[in-house]
């Protein structure tokens, strides 16, 4: 699953830095407006940002996609920690979350609120609309909720889960002062959330859901093609990679019939884990009895025509970059700790 605020990274370094589009009519944001959509929150949260309500159709506009980032991120952190396989991983999610993730976005936003000086004090000058004075306004409002909410985030993950917590929990006063060198306001944005009408958790509906089944499979099952190596040939230990199938079954990249589902994000996921299983070598060196050497574009080719999948240009680029294939691995706990033969 993505742990990375996507979103905010476009605000604060690419196409969506709000102060790279002053000349973009209010009408425009407007028509952008009419497509999104408020994201529902999947669970109960125990904090919301009570910020001033934006006036301007830029700052709705950004307010709205800030805010459904944030419930996106949160509801795709319950579903990381659900998910988990022990209290070890969960810690690490957290851990990891918690000190790097948000720590790092944190950072980053402080740096381009004191570069541009879009102190929250900006707020409170007089400006007339559509003067220069008034963009910059909007853009101090952007990035001040923005900061808001990542503090907002860093709370909820905190408290929610700490009891996987590694280190001592941090205040919101203290995360004003350690990431952004200011004292937290006297009247805290952040707030007790609003009581959601959930709908019943699926622990508490009665209704049987059917279980798939998985089948380890220590054989080719695909039509032969011309090109690929046998898997007696090529797997090193049957046993161990049955066993690593079905973390790949259990994590949601291939189906009960071994085909690759290839959802969003998918696709890079796969080819590091191929790099992966080379590295920690899950693959025979030679090829019997011709003594062929087996090199990684054989391994790719006998994985992606396995799962159904076609993993080559990523296969490539994790190659050419091995310390981001390195930092990519770390993030994904199951894939990091795959055995070593």
């Amino acid at each position: 699953m993505n742990n990375e605020l996507n979103l905010y990274h476009k605000i604060l370094f690419l196409e969506l830095r709000p102060w790279t589009n002053r000349e973009v009519a209010e009408t425009k944001y407007k028509e952008l407006m009419q497509g999104i959509n408020k994201e529902p929150f999947s669970f109960q949260p125990l904090y919301e940002v009570d910020f001033p309500k934006p006036l301007t159709a830029k700052r709705k506009y950004y307010f709205s996609i800030i805010e459904n980032e944030a419930t996106s991120y949160l509801n795709n952190f319950q579903q990381i920690i659900a998910g988990a396989l022990n209290e070890k991983e969960k810690q690490y999610w957290v851990h990891t979350t918690l000190t790097k993730v948000l720590s790092q976005k944190m950072r980053e936003a402080s740096k381009v609120i004191d570069d541009n000086q879009y102190f929250f004090q900006q707020l409170s000058a007089a400006s007339k609309a559509s003067t220069p004075e008034s963009k910059i306004q909007d853009e101090a409002y952007i990035l001040q909720y923005l900061k808001y909410q990542l503090i907002r985030i860093y709370l909820e993950i905190q408290e929610t889960f700490s009891s996987h917590l590694k280190e001592e929990a941090i205040s919101e006063d203290e995360l004003h002062q350690q990431y952004f060198s200011e004292q937290a306001p006297s009247k805290s944005f952040i707030i007790e959330a609003v009581k959601l009408n959930l709908p019943l958790p699926a622990s508490q509906v009665t209704a049987k859901p059917q279980t798939v089944q998985f089948e380890p499979k220590a054989f080719d099952f695909r039509t032969v093609k011309k090109g690929i190596i046998p898997y007696e040939a090529i797997i090193k230990d049957s046993g161990r990679f049955s066993r690593f199938e079905e973390e790949l079954f259990s994590h949601e990249l291939i189906d009960e019939n071994y085909n690759f589902k290839n959802q969003h994000g998918q696709i890079q996921e796969l080819a590091a884990i191929f790099q992966t299983l080379i590295k920690k070598g899950y693959f025979n060196k030679r090829q019997f009895p011709k003594n062929k050497e087996i090199k990684p574009v054989d391994i790719r080719k006998f994985l992606d025509h396995r799962y159904n999948s076609n993993t080559d240009k990523q296969f490539r680029t994790w190659a050419n970059k091995p310390d981001e294939l390195a930092d990519f691995v770390s993030s994904k706990y199951w894939i990091d700790k795959l055995p070593t033969s």
